[in-house]
């Protein structure tokens, strides 16, 4: 599959957002995300990860400071309501996304809501399906398919709607090694700005151009991942581990 090259970036500037007084709420976070980067986001249970994916998405507006993503205003409900069109969110529970009887109207049905023609969501549904290897089953039931082939049925219907950038919840979460090596081989082959919410430290180091630690809702440390998940003090005091790759240097 011919993955457009992405223009999608992400600028926060004193970001808040949330319920004030939760574990979870926004604190003044800025951060830079350039259009086409891997980006892994990691922290304790609670730290605000899932708060950030779903103000990103729209769905939570922002309290105070700005942001923007591909170029929308999330701080108006114009930008929030533009979201979907420019992005795609892989939740971590793929049944929560899957909702047709067969892989391949799951796979149509973004795109076909697009109002595009049927000859190019076809065209788009038979190039997602190929860059996930879903050819074999693309006349199953979604529902009745393993955890990691529900993965890659619900990334195709991401694809499909071509968004310039997608968000990750745990995405390799529950996943047997067959099933996490073959959505990481995925993810790496994608020019989409990714941002990836996980626990899984051997993902970001692998296939990440950027790590970011959160903890309390606020951004406490970002950098390579390579030298910042090797930060063994940073680890601890955030309720990290420094991943085995980087223990045996």
């Amino acid at each position: 599959m011919s993955h457009p090259k992405s223009t999608g970036g992400i600028d926060l500037v004193g970001l808040s957002a949330g319920h004030p007084g939760s574990e979870s709420y926004l604190r003044e976070i800025n951060w830079q995300i350039n259009a086409g980067e891997r980006v892994g986001l990691v922290g304790p249970n609670g730290a605000g990860k899932t708060t950030l994916l779903l103000t990103l998405s729209g769905i939570i507006p922002p309290r105070a400071g700005e942001a923007r993503l591909a170029g929308m205003d999330l701080n108006t409900l114009q930008g929030r309501r533009a979201v979907p069109g420019a992005l795609g969110l892989l939740m971590q529970d793929p049944d929560d996304q899957l909702l047709e009887p067969c892989v391949e109207d799951d796979i149509a049905l973004g795109p076909s809501c697009q109002g595009l023609s049927v000859a190019e969501v076809n065209q788009r549904v038979h190039a997602a399906i190929k860059a996930t290897n879903l050819d074999n089953l693309r006349g199953r039931v979604p529902q009745k398919l393993s955890l990691g082939e529900k993965k890659r049925v619900a990334l195709a219907g991401v694809l499909a709607r071509h968004p310039q950038i997608i968000l990750l919840d745990e995405p390799t979460a529950g996943l047997d090694p067959r099933g996490r090596r073959e959505l990481i081989g995925l993810l790496k082959s994608l020019t989409t700005t990714l941002v990836i919410a996980t626990h899984d430290l051997e993902l970001v180091l692998e296939i990440c151009h950027q790590a970011a630690v959160m903890d309390n809702g606020r951004l406490v440390a970002s950098g390579p991942p390579a030298k910042l998940l090797a930060d063994a003090p940073l680890m601890e005091v955030h309720g990290l581990e420094v991943p085995w790759p980087l223990r045996l240097r």
